[in-house]
Protein backbone atom coordinates (compact mmCIF):
# COMPACT_ATOMS: atom_id res chain seq x y z
CA UNK A 1 0.00 0.00 0.00
CA UNK A 2 1.49 3.38 -0.93
CA UNK A 3 2.24 6.25 1.39
CA UNK A 4 -0.96 8.03 0.43
CA UNK A 5 -2.90 5.15 2.00
CA UNK A 6 -1.70 6.03 5.49
CA UNK A 7 -3.43 8.68 7.58
CA UNK A 8 -1.59 11.30 9.59
CA UNK A 9 -0.51 11.13 13.24
CA UNK A 10 -3.47 13.11 14.52
CA UNK A 11 -5.87 10.68 12.88
CA UNK A 12 -3.89 7.80 14.36
CA UNK A 13 -4.31 9.33 17.80
CA UNK A 14 -8.04 9.46 17.12
CA UNK A 15 -8.03 5.72 16.46
CA UNK A 16 -5.92 5.03 19.55
CA UNK A 17 -8.55 6.81 21.63
CA UNK A 18 -11.17 4.28 20.57
CA UNK A 19 -10.29 1.89 23.36
CA UNK A 20 -11.22 4.57 25.88
CA UNK A 21 -14.32 5.84 24.14
CA UNK A 22 -15.80 2.43 23.38
CA UNK A 23 -14.82 0.54 26.54
CA UNK A 24 -12.41 -1.76 24.76
CA UNK A 25 -10.60 -2.49 28.02
CA UNK A 26 -10.43 -6.25 27.37
CA UNK A 27 -7.54 -5.76 24.98
CA UNK A 28 -5.24 -3.07 23.67
CA UNK A 29 -6.56 -1.66 20.41
CA UNK A 30 -3.04 -1.03 19.18
CA UNK A 31 -1.84 -4.59 19.88
CA UNK A 32 -4.41 -6.40 17.74
CA UNK A 33 -5.01 -5.83 14.00
CA UNK A 34 -8.44 -4.33 13.31
CA UNK A 35 -10.66 -3.91 10.30
CA UNK A 36 -12.26 -0.48 10.75
CA UNK A 37 -15.52 0.08 8.88
CA UNK A 38 -16.97 3.60 8.60
CA UNK A 39 -20.57 3.67 7.40
CA UNK A 40 -24.05 5.09 7.84
CA UNK A 41 -27.20 2.92 7.94
CA UNK A 42 -28.97 5.40 5.66
CA UNK A 43 -26.20 5.50 3.05
CA UNK A 44 -27.36 3.64 -0.05
CA UNK A 45 -23.86 2.61 -1.14
CA UNK A 46 -23.23 1.23 2.38
CA UNK A 47 -26.39 -0.82 1.94
CA UNK A 48 -25.09 -2.07 -1.39
CA UNK A 49 -21.72 -2.83 0.20
CA UNK A 50 -23.20 -4.89 3.08
CA UNK A 51 -22.84 -8.34 1.42
CA UNK A 52 -19.24 -7.52 0.48
CA UNK A 53 -18.37 -6.42 4.01
CA UNK A 54 -20.10 -9.46 5.53
CA UNK A 55 -18.13 -11.85 3.35
CA UNK A 56 -14.82 -10.13 4.01
CA UNK A 57 -15.47 -9.96 7.76
CA UNK A 58 -16.49 -13.63 7.93
CA UNK A 59 -13.39 -14.78 6.03
CA UNK A 60 -11.11 -12.81 8.36
CA UNK A 61 -12.82 -13.93 11.55
CA UNK A 62 -10.20 -15.00 14.08
CA UNK A 63 -7.42 -13.26 12.16
CA UNK A 64 -8.25 -9.69 13.10
CA UNK A 65 -10.87 -7.80 15.07
CA UNK A 66 -13.63 -5.61 13.71
CA UNK A 67 -14.65 -2.07 14.66
CA UNK A 68 -17.66 -0.16 13.37
CA UNK A 69 -17.76 3.65 13.23
CA UNK A 70 -20.99 5.49 12.37
CA UNK A 71 -20.47 8.39 10.01
CA UNK A 72 -23.45 10.72 10.30
CA UNK A 73 -24.18 11.12 6.60
CA UNK A 74 -26.99 13.68 6.82
CA UNK A 75 -28.38 15.92 9.56
CA UNK A 76 -31.21 17.59 7.65
CA UNK A 77 -33.94 19.43 9.55
CA UNK A 78 -36.23 20.18 6.61
CA UNK A 79 -38.23 17.79 4.39
CA UNK A 80 -36.60 16.66 1.16
CA UNK A 81 -37.28 18.96 -1.77
CA UNK A 82 -37.86 17.87 -5.36
CA UNK A 83 -34.19 18.15 -6.28
CA UNK A 84 -33.03 16.02 -3.35
CA UNK A 85 -35.72 13.45 -4.04
CA UNK A 86 -34.57 13.14 -7.64
CA UNK A 87 -30.90 12.83 -6.67
CA UNK A 88 -31.65 10.27 -3.98
CA UNK A 89 -33.77 8.19 -6.34
CA UNK A 90 -30.96 8.19 -8.89
CA UNK A 91 -28.49 7.05 -6.23
CA UNK A 92 -30.80 4.17 -5.31
CA UNK A 93 -31.16 3.14 -8.94
CA UNK A 94 -27.38 3.21 -9.39
CA UNK A 95 -26.82 1.07 -6.29
CA UNK A 96 -29.52 -1.40 -7.31
CA UNK A 97 -28.03 -1.76 -10.79
CA UNK A 98 -24.48 -2.34 -9.50
CA UNK A 99 -25.21 -4.48 -6.43
CA UNK A 100 -28.63 -6.10 -7.04
CA UNK A 101 -29.73 -5.10 -3.55
CA UNK A 102 -33.55 -4.68 -3.35
CA UNK A 103 -35.14 -1.23 -2.98
CA UNK A 104 -38.71 -0.19 -2.24
CA UNK A 105 -39.31 2.90 -4.34
CA UNK A 106 -42.61 3.61 -2.64
CA UNK A 107 -40.41 5.60 -0.26
CA UNK A 108 -40.57 8.40 -2.82
CA UNK A 109 -44.31 8.69 -2.32
CA UNK A 110 -43.55 10.30 1.04
CA UNK A 111 -44.11 14.06 0.97
CA UNK A 112 -42.57 15.25 4.22
CA UNK A 113 -39.63 12.95 4.94
CA UNK A 114 -36.71 14.57 6.79
CA UNK A 115 -33.53 12.72 5.85
CA UNK A 116 -31.71 12.85 9.18
CA UNK A 117 -29.46 9.84 9.74
CA UNK A 118 -28.58 10.58 13.38
CA UNK A 119 -31.38 8.44 14.92
CA UNK A 120 -30.45 5.39 12.81
CA UNK A 121 -26.79 5.82 13.71
CA UNK A 122 -27.67 6.26 17.39
CA UNK A 123 -29.72 3.07 17.30
CA UNK A 124 -26.64 1.15 16.19
CA UNK A 125 -24.48 2.84 18.82
CA UNK A 126 -27.12 1.94 21.42
CA UNK A 127 -26.90 -1.69 20.36
CA UNK A 128 -23.12 -1.46 20.78
CA UNK A 129 -23.72 -0.96 24.49
CA UNK A 130 -26.76 -3.21 24.96
CA UNK A 131 -25.67 -6.18 22.86
CA UNK A 132 -22.28 -5.47 21.24
CA UNK A 133 -22.01 -8.75 19.37
CA UNK A 134 -25.01 -7.73 17.21
CA UNK A 135 -23.96 -4.14 16.47
CA UNK A 136 -23.23 -4.72 12.78
CA UNK A 137 -26.30 -6.92 12.37
CA UNK A 138 -28.39 -4.11 13.86
CA UNK A 139 -26.94 -1.70 11.30
CA UNK A 140 -27.81 -4.09 8.49
CA UNK A 141 -31.35 -4.64 9.77
CA UNK A 142 -31.87 -0.89 9.87
CA UNK A 143 -30.59 -0.71 6.29
CA UNK A 144 -32.95 -3.44 5.12
CA UNK A 145 -35.90 -1.94 6.97
CA UNK A 146 -35.30 1.41 5.30
CA UNK A 147 -34.27 0.50 1.77
CA UNK A 148 -36.15 -2.74 1.18
CA UNK A 149 -39.10 -2.18 3.51
CA UNK A 150 -39.78 1.57 3.31
CA UNK A 151 -39.79 1.84 7.10
CA UNK A 152 -39.13 5.23 8.66
CA UNK A 153 -35.89 4.55 10.54
CA UNK A 154 -35.76 8.15 11.75
CA UNK A 155 -38.62 7.10 14.09
CA UNK A 156 -37.49 5.79 17.46
CA UNK A 157 -40.47 3.41 17.72
CA UNK A 158 -39.47 1.74 14.44
CA UNK A 159 -35.90 1.46 15.66
CA UNK A 160 -37.07 -0.09 18.94
CA UNK A 161 -39.08 -2.64 16.98
CA UNK A 162 -35.95 -3.60 15.06
CA UNK A 163 -33.99 -3.88 18.32
CA UNK A 164 -36.69 -6.18 19.69
CA UNK A 165 -35.79 -8.76 17.04
CA UNK A 166 -32.56 -9.25 19.01
CA UNK A 167 -34.49 -10.01 22.19
CA UNK A 168 -34.19 -6.52 23.68
CA UNK A 169 -37.27 -5.05 25.30
CA UNK A 170 -38.46 -2.00 23.39
CA UNK A 171 -38.79 0.14 26.54
CA UNK A 172 -35.26 -0.77 27.62
CA UNK A 173 -33.93 0.10 24.19
CA UNK A 174 -35.75 3.44 24.08
CA UNK A 175 -34.53 4.40 27.55
CA UNK A 176 -30.93 3.81 26.49
CA UNK A 177 -31.45 5.26 23.01
CA UNK A 178 -32.87 8.54 24.35
CA UNK A 179 -30.17 8.97 27.00
CA UNK A 180 -27.65 11.80 26.87
CA UNK A 181 -24.94 9.16 27.01
CA UNK A 182 -25.96 7.57 23.69
CA UNK A 183 -26.35 10.96 22.04
CA UNK A 184 -22.83 11.83 23.15
CA UNK A 185 -21.40 8.47 22.04
CA UNK A 186 -23.00 8.90 18.63
CA UNK A 187 -21.45 12.33 18.25
CA UNK A 188 -18.09 10.81 19.15
CA UNK A 189 -18.43 8.45 16.21
CA UNK A 190 -19.29 11.37 13.94
CA UNK A 191 -16.25 13.27 15.22
CA UNK A 192 -13.94 10.35 14.46
CA UNK A 193 -15.36 10.12 10.95
CA UNK A 194 -14.76 13.83 10.42
CA UNK A 195 -11.23 13.60 11.78
CA UNK A 196 -10.57 10.82 9.30
CA UNK A 197 -11.67 13.26 6.60
CA UNK A 198 -14.20 10.77 5.26
CA UNK A 199 -15.23 11.92 1.80
CA UNK A 200 -17.12 8.79 0.78
CA UNK A 201 -19.13 6.08 2.48
CA UNK A 202 -18.39 3.26 2.95
CA UNK A 203 -14.73 3.57 3.99
CA UNK A 204 -12.56 0.73 5.26
CA UNK A 205 -9.26 0.91 7.15
CA UNK A 206 -6.81 -1.55 8.64
CA UNK A 207 -5.27 -0.60 11.98
CA UNK A 208 -2.14 -2.54 12.90
CA UNK A 209 -0.04 -1.42 15.85
CA UNK A 210 0.78 2.23 15.19
CA UNK A 211 0.05 2.13 11.48
CA UNK A 212 -3.30 2.84 9.88
CA UNK A 213 -3.92 1.94 6.25
CA UNK A 214 -6.79 3.21 4.13
CA UNK A 215 -8.10 0.13 2.38
CA UNK A 216 -10.98 1.61 0.40
CA UNK A 217 -13.26 4.61 0.02
CA UNK A 218 -16.61 4.11 -1.65
CA UNK A 219 -18.21 0.95 -2.96
CA UNK A 220 -16.06 -1.87 -4.33
CA UNK A 221 -16.84 -5.44 -5.30
CA UNK A 222 -15.75 -8.32 -3.11
CA UNK A 223 -13.03 -9.27 -5.58
CA UNK A 224 -11.59 -5.77 -5.53
CA UNK A 225 -11.80 -5.53 -1.74
CA UNK A 226 -10.21 -8.91 -1.23
CA UNK A 227 -7.28 -7.97 -3.48
CA UNK A 228 -6.77 -4.70 -1.62
CA UNK A 229 -6.94 -6.53 1.70
CA UNK A 230 -4.43 -9.18 0.64
CA UNK A 231 -1.98 -6.54 -0.57
CA UNK A 232 -2.33 -4.54 2.64
CA UNK A 233 -1.77 -7.60 4.83
CA UNK A 234 1.32 -8.55 2.80
CA UNK A 235 2.79 -5.15 3.54
CA UNK A 236 1.84 -5.38 7.21
CA UNK A 237 3.32 -8.85 7.58
CA UNK A 238 6.41 -8.07 5.49
CA UNK A 239 7.13 -4.39 6.14
CA UNK A 240 10.53 -4.49 4.46
CA UNK A 241 9.17 -5.60 1.13
CA UNK A 242 7.53 -3.36 -1.46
Amino acid sequence: MNKQSAIDNQQLITFAALKLKYKMEKYDLLDIPHLIYVMDPMCSWCYGFAPVLDRLKKEQEGKLNFKLILGGLRSNTEPMDAENIAKTKQHWQDVEQVTNQPFDYSFFNRTDFIYNTEPACRAVVTMRYLQPETELEMAEKVQTAFYAGNNDVTNDVVLAEIASTFGIEEDAFLEKFNSDEMKEKTQQDFLIARRLQIVAFPSVYILNGHEVHLLSRGYRTYEAMNKLFENAMKQINNPGQQ
